[in-house]
Order: C-alpha cells, then structure tokens, then sequence
C-alpha cells in the first residue's frame, strides 16, 4: 500500500497541484510455478495430482499418450520458476532428459533412482563435458526421506523436497525448530 499527497510539497508529495491523496494498492503477479515431471506412471501420476493441489502449474512428459500432457520436452518453457522431477521407468530416458535439461534455468532439478544408477548417469555426464556445477543442481536420489514407499508416499516425499527448496525451508520437524 502506498500513500502520495497530490500536492507539489510535503511528505509524500509528488508535485502535483490538485489536492488531496491517493492510496494505490500494489498485489505484484507472479506467475503459479511449474512443475516438469518426466515420467507419468506410477509415481509421476500422484505427484501431478498433489502438485496441482499445492498450486504448481502441472507438465506431465511421456511416451505413452495416455500418461501425458504432451510426447516430449519442452524446453523453451523451462524458466526460473520451473522444478523439474525425471521419474521415466527407465535410465536411458533419464539420462536424456537431464542432458537436456542441465543447461534450462529450472529452480529444482532432481531425478529419482538408486545410488547406483544416479552415479553411472552422472559419469556418463562428467565424460561428454558436463560441468561440476551443472551437475550439483541434480538433486538424487530424489526426494525427502520420509520413510514411505509406496508411490503416493514417494510422491509426497519428491514434492516435499520440491517445498521445502521453493520456500527455503529446512526440512526439519517444526517441533524440532527453534
């Protein structure tokens, strides 16, 4: 909320000669953030449905027409307020969507698999010219360890993470904060 006196002196004067005031209230527009999943089976798919209920504008990238919002990437609408979740069934795919988005100026990138498979895809990177720091944006495995694991659970655990990164949030148990 702002004050100006439509006056030429005076606090909040703004030089004019009418008279009187005028309150303006400024609400700024930011745009609902994007959530990029790739891979719509059996995680991705509670995961769409909880991130549109927290708020997230939902891209949901698969092969398999039924399981997406479209076929491929789109990396033009990759912006800063994008959080990216590569949970294809399989490695190859992974690996080729975080090539591709590495260079994007995606808030959250993370990508869900074993140690193991996060580490060989993370070689393969390295190799072909990746950059340390391109590669510290990967956040995996991915998600919160809240200790579930059926996919609803690890859902909500990938989302938390996402939360908890978008807000600055520490992840610790509010009981437990000071």
């Amino acid at each position: 909320m702002f004050h100006f006196a439509l006056q030429e002196e005076g606090p909040d004067a703004i030089g004019t000669l009418c008279g009187g005031a005028v309150n303006v209230f400024i609400e700024p527009y930011l745009p609902r953030p994007m959530l990029l999943i790739v891979g719509g089976g059996h995680i991705g798919r509670p995961l769409a449905e909880l991130a549109r209920m927290v708020g997230y504008d939902v891209q949901v990238v698969d092969l398999l027409a039924e399981r997406a919002d479209r076929p491929q990437l789109a990396l033009d609408t990759i912006t800063e307020r994008t959080y990216v979740v590569l949970i294809s069934e399989d490695h190859v795919t992974d690996e080729q969507a975080l090539r591709d988005v590495l260079p994007a100026p995606a808030a959250y990138i993370g990508m869900i698999g074993s140690r193991r498979k996060i580490g060989v895809i993370l070689e393969h990177l390295r190799a072909d010219g990746f950059s340390e720091e391109q590669l510290a944006r990967v956040c995996a495995p991915i998600g919160l360890d809240l200790g579930g694991r059926e996919p609803a659970e690890i859902a909500l655990a990938i989302l938390a993470e996402i939360e908890m990164t978008r807000h600055g949030g520490s992840g610790r148990p509010r009981h437990k904060s000071d």
